[in-house]
């Protein structure tokens, strides 16, 4: 299972989640330091959005298979 974020991509598989860059750029050519301030603030709201959606994918994984069943732990 794969969700898109961005310039990150989340991957939720057998051995669990994980985050990867998507492009080898993540930022584009910074010319004054304001530039670089809202290029590294975006990626941060990036990352940010990757672990809601790694955690999300981890309570699904982890939750009861049907209704009214214990977890899987």
């Amino acid at each position: 299972m794969t969700g898109i974020l961005d310039k990150f991509s989340v991957e939720h598989g057998t051995y669990g989640a994980k985050v990867v860059a998507r492009s080898s750029y993540l930022t584009g050519n910074c010319i004054q330091e304001s530039d670089v301030d809202t290029a590294i603030e975006m990626l941060k709201d990036d990352l940010d959005a990757c672990a809601k959606e790694m955690k999300r994918l981890m309570k699904l994984n982890n939750g009861p298979i049907f209704e009214g069943w214990g977890t899987q732990d």
